[in-house]
């Protein structure tokens, strides 16, 4: 039986009062990719994470939990949903740890690779605030409103001028929707992949992979982005393998639902899987909610999943 979207919407509202982010992560576990780094904390130009990468290890736990509720009785549905409001969920991704380093690891190849590339970036750390994305797809356009504006409030207070977004969802909100929802929005927003020069990237040593590209519907749908990942890929020495239904005729990976309907969200996820590993096992993907979902399907068909910035630390 579908999760009751007002459970879902109060769970989500919950943590971002609390914690400034959808899953309810503290500050310095959303931060803790940048230590050591040395990055200043002002910069007219800044890397925004808004949590995302650090968010997988702890989505894909929560969605099975979120699954396993669906599956049961409404009335332990409705249980499930108030333990989810309370619980730390540190313990419910506590077995996954070791994944923490590996998300906190492709932001850091991201930056390392920008600055290699002469550009220099800065980071707000614990004052970091997360986009809004979420609350904007599930159509809590009150909530939404509120919430960018007190963001791009605070990227005014720190001087920020131009922003490198990490992620689809938060490029796509900060570039697309936040000029329609804020007067005067003057922020210049890229993605990571359109500030890269390939040729400054080094090749990958040894025998070229074979990888097949899943394109993220916000990236390449609906930001018309598509060459700049085939063109770094292709530059480090990648062979990638393209499904029928890639670039801007790309197919969702069932993630944007996987809160409301983890179970409808796992049938989509399985049929874009099956296409995929039918070409190549060897998925590579370019936004965290599509690594989340693919990857908690893709030991069933034997894939496995990598990030596009795991293809940029040479």
């Amino acid at each position: 039986m579908p999760l009751k979207l007002d459970d879902i919407v109060s769970i989500i509202r919950e943590n971002i009062a609390r914690k400034g982010n959808p899953i309810g992560i503290d500050p310095e576990v959303c931060s803790s990719w940048a230590r050591d780094l040395g990055i200043p904390r002002e910069s007219d130009t800044i890397i925004y994470t808004s949590c995302m990468y650090q968010s997988v290890p702890y989505l894909i736990e929560l969605v099975n939990m979120l699954e396993r509720l669906e599956k049961g009785p409404r009335i332990f549905t409705s249980l499930g949903v108030m333990l989810a409001k309370t619980i730390d969920v540190a313990s419910i991704a506590g077995k996954r740890g070791a994944d923490m380093e590996r998300f906190n690891n492709m932001i850091r190849n991201i930056v390392l690779a920008l600055r290699k590339q002469g550009l220099n970036i800065g980071y707000l750390y614990e004052e970091e605030p997360y986009s809004g994305s979420l609350l904007y797809e599930l159509g809590l356009e009150d909530d939404f409103t509120v919430h960018a504006k007190k963001v791009f409030s605070l990227f005014k207070e720190r001087g920020v001028k131009k922003i490198i977004a990490i992620d689809p969802h938060t490029y796509y909100i900060l570039s697309k929707v936040y000029p329609k929802y804020i007067d005067g929005y003057d922020i210049q927003v890229i993605h990571y992949i359109e500030a890269l020069d390939p040729s400054k990237l080094g090749k990958i040593s040894g025998e070229a992979p074979n990888i097949v590209i899943h394109d993220p519907c916000l990236l390449a749908r609906f930001s018309r982005i598509v060459e700049p990942q085939r063109n770094l890929l292709k530059s480090i020495g990648v062979n990638v393998k393209e499904p029928h239904r890639s670039g801007l005729r790309t197919r969702c990976c069932g993630g944007p639902i996987e809160a409301l309907s983890p179970t409808l969200s796992r049938r989509i996820g399985e049929q874009r899987v099956e296409e995929l590993s039918r070409l190549e096992r060897n998925i590579v993907v370019m936004c965290p909610i599509c690594f989340s979902n693919i990857s908690r399907l893709a030991e069933k068909y034997g894939a496995k999943v990598m990030d596009l910035s795991e293809f940029i630390h040479q």
